[in-house]
């Protein structure tokens, strides 16, 4: 690899006889929007391809609380191609319609080192799905087939702000909000179950038996009875028996309770109002104007 291959992409900042052109912004420090409408960082620089002079990529420093939801760094820049990003000048914000924030961990990190061919080509890769690395992407064919994709046409960037230059065609991107869904787990509740004593006052029939004494008085018939009769005192003891109830209680275990967790689902409505961007034409003059709707992807 020749070194003039390393030092053709390179920090604006390095290139003393280079700067912005004449009517474009510097967007250095300004906000970086993804399509989900969060700022993922500022543009720290503009990497400008110097055998041609214009710019190929935006490198931009992400913020702090995304690079933590990825991983453990204090500081983080990725590449986004000039093409694929717009301006929002009255707002001083660059867009990128087609990037979430949640697809920066896909890209891979630029650490201000020498720009290589192959690191451009997986970098391209991420953008450009039908992007196959080959031989076009090695000595002059490079410049002719690598750059030549919409990702780096920088027109595409500045937009129809450059109405004066040089161009059979001018490009503005129309967005729209759409819905994304997540669903995370939060506690809703908890079940406690406690276990109190309480007292129940019960009554039972018992059935219990005694003895009675029962005295029979019965006439003297035979004479020897009558004979051996003598008047003293005699006592006769004779024990009566009664049945007591005695209660006493136990423990007996009645049932087993058992906690379990399933999980039911159901269908909930959510509710949003998204935006959308409309592009009305203005036909002036005698302008003939043929819209058509292609379906070319990046």
């Amino acid at each position: 690899m020749a070194n003039d291959d390393l030092d053709r992409v390179v920090p604006l900042d390095q290139l003393d006889d280079f700067r912005v052109a004449e009517g474009d912004p510097d967007v250095r420090g300004w906000e970086v929007v993804a399509s989900d409408g969060r700022k993922i960082g500022e543009v720290d620089q503009l990497l400008v391809d110097t055998a041609a002079m214009k710019v190929r990529y935006l490198d931009v420093d992400l913020e702090d609380e995304l690079i933590a939801e990825t991983r453990e760094a204090s500081e983080r820049h990725v590449l986004i191609p000039i093409g694929y990003a717009r301006l929002d000048e009255g707002s001083d914000r660059v867009i990128v319609d087609n990037l979430a924030s949640s697809d920066l961990a896909g890209l891979p990190e630029y650490t201000h080192g020498p720009i290589t061919r192959d690191f451009e080509s997986d970098l391209r890769t991420r953008f450009d799905r039908g992007h196959v690395p080959g031989a076009a992407e090695t000595g002059a064919g490079r410049d002719r087939d690598f750059y030549a994709h919409d990702l780096y046409d920088e027109n595409r960037f500045y937009g129809a702000r450059r109405p004066d230059r040089d161009r059979d065609e001018a490009h503005m991107t129309r967005a729209e909000e759409e819905l994304d869904i997540e669903k995370r787990r939060m506690e809703a509740g908890e079940v406690d179950l406690h276990k109190r004593v309480e007292k129940e006052h019960v009554s039972r029939p018992v059935t219990k038996s005694h003895e009675e004494a029962i005295v029979e008085r019965r006439p003297i018939t035979r004479e020897g009875m009558r004979a051996d009769t003598n008047l003293e005192n005699e006592d006769i003891r004779i024990p009566l028996m009664e049945e007591e109830v005695v209660v006493e209680k136990h423990v007996v275990p009645k049932e087993e309770l058992v906690v379990k967790k399933r999980r039911v689902e159901e269908t909930e409505n959510v509710e949003a109002d998204l935006r959308r961007e409309r592009v009305d034409i203005e036909r002036k003059g005698d302008a003939r104007v043929r819209d058509e709707r292609r379906d070319d992807r990046i």
